[in-house]
């Protein structure tokens, strides 16, 4: 957690106040940030947003509010307005997933110069992290844990969607248990695009924590890809490492520093054919069982990780700007003037593409021309594979050959899926003018 740089970063995205830098990636900027108790705001922006009354409540809460580069925007202006719309199809979806396990989206702006979205902030450490300066876990954390990811994962898939990038550094252990992170990004980094991810060799996701098939064709995992993901993070809160470090092969994974406590479940979970995996249901039978072997309930499992993250006392530290009672009263003041003169909260900030200009080097910002291709209805679609993509991995350790390589490629098989409708929107001519005159409006010194 860094301070804000006052040359780059903006003070406030629509009505969120920025206290802190979180991190920066490929996708762009996230921030810790707290929602303004604005006034006036108006039903127009509230809908802009996505806010509604029930996240007056949030007000005091702290949230992570995520930039999106442009580089995912750049091309011909009605490609841009394309992508804005299916940005916003997807915060919709994430917004429809409601579980404790999942952080929630507070709001969002698909149409800023900059596209953002909120989600809550959970305060504590990410697996990877604690594992790593605390040692793996015994049967009721681990346990606990695994239950909390399929919980997690269920609510997901209930939304028709995935999360593909599962794994221990997008699981953070807050207050009142694990909570996964970034499937949201992973949906908008498969969307980012009219045409999503079509083409094999443009994967999302982690090699250790990826099951094989993924690693072919994002376009064409399912459900049992999650699964797999799940299984390979509890393989590390068991070995402190993935089942494969340097991505998924076709081989048996090495067992030998992993307590044969936890090997039949995990045997099962971390196979290469998706179908032989067992569903979610499964994977919680297996953690019941596990836990009745060992006399220990669900709440005993709860209360034993609580204990590790407690004792481990890595949880980030926060800002004294993050603090309730804090709020910058000139920061809020100057949102609350652009909104009485019929603005959005963030105009004082607005500044073209000047953020972006510094955060990232000009070879990514190089517009990327793709090629048009129907999107699917749900969060995986099928693709026609090109051999010369074909996934190029190491062979595991064991094989006698060290250093050698294999290619694997799959098998061309085309199926047909209908195209996913795009929601009714303006026209693009006049979606630019009204981005044109807020802006211009905002920023005139005859309000």
């Amino acid at each position: 957690m860094e301070p804000l740089d006052s040359d780059v970063d903006p003070l406030v995205l629509g009505p969120f106040e920025l206290l802190a830098v979180l991190g920066e990636g490929g996708m762009g900027r996230a921030y810790l940030a707290r929602r303004l108790p604005l006034e006036n705001l108006g039903p127009e922006l509230e809908a802009g947003y996505y806010l509604s009354e029930g996240d007056a409540d949030r007000e005091n809460a702290l949230s992570v509010v995520k930039v999106i580069s442009p580089k995912y925007l750049q091309n011909t202006q009605q490609d841009e307005d394309e992508k804005r719309a299916r940005f916003a199809q997807e915060i919709g979806a994430v917004r429809a997933v409601v579980s404790d396990r999942v952080p929630s989206l507070l709001a969002a702006d698909p149409e800023a110069a900059q596209p953002w979205l909120a989600i809550d902030y959970v305060h504590g450490p990410n697996l990877s992290t604690l594992i790593k300066e605390k040692g793996v876990f015994s049967v009721g954390p681990y346990a606990a844990l695994g239950l909390a990811l399929v919980d997690a994962l269920r609510a997901i898939h209930g939304a028709k969607l995935l999360h593909r990038d599962l794994k221990p550094g997008n699981v953070v252990l807050g207050p009142t248990g694990p909570v996964v992170l970034d499937f949201g990004l992973a949906v908008l980094a498969d969307r980012r695009t009219s045409q999503a991810l079509t083409k094999t060799g443009l994967g999302f996701g982690s090699a250790g924590y990826m099951p094989l098939e993924q690693a072919i064709d994002l376009k064409r995992v399912k459900e049992p890809a999650d699964v797999y993901a799940l299984g390979a993070t509890l393989f590390h809160a068991a070995a402190g490492r993935p089942p494969y470090p340097h991505g998924p092969v076709p081989v048996s994974p090495v067992w030998d520093d992993i307590d044969s406590t936890f090997v039949p479940l995990l045997a099962k979970i971390i196979v290469h054919i998706p179908e032989q995996r067992p569903t979610l249901d499964g994977v919680e039978q297996g953690l019941h069982e596990l836990l009745v072997q060992h006399g220990l309930t669900p709440e005993d499992a709860d209360a034993q990780l609580r204990e590790v993250v407690e004792r481990a006392g890595l949880a980030p530290e926060l800002p004294p700007s993050a603090f309730e009672g804090a709020a910058n009263a000139e920061v809020q003041a100057a949102a609350q003037q652009a909104v009485d003169a019929g603005a959005a909260p963030d105009a004082p900030w607005v500044g073209g593409d000047d953020l972006f200009a510094q955060l990232f080097t000009p070879e990514e910002l190089e517009p990327v021309v793709l090629e048009p291709a129907p999107e699917p209805e749900v969060a995986y679609s099928p693709t026609l594979v090109d051999p010369a993509n074909a996934v190029t991995v190491p062979l595991a350790p064991a094989d006698p050959s060290p250093g050698r390589t294999t290619k694997i490629l799959p098998i061309e098989t085309p199926e047909a899926v209908g195209a996913a409708q795009l929601p009714p929107k303006a026209p693009a001519a006049a979606l630019r003018v009204a981005r044109f005159l807020r802006e211009a409006y905002a920023r005139s010194r005859n309000l």
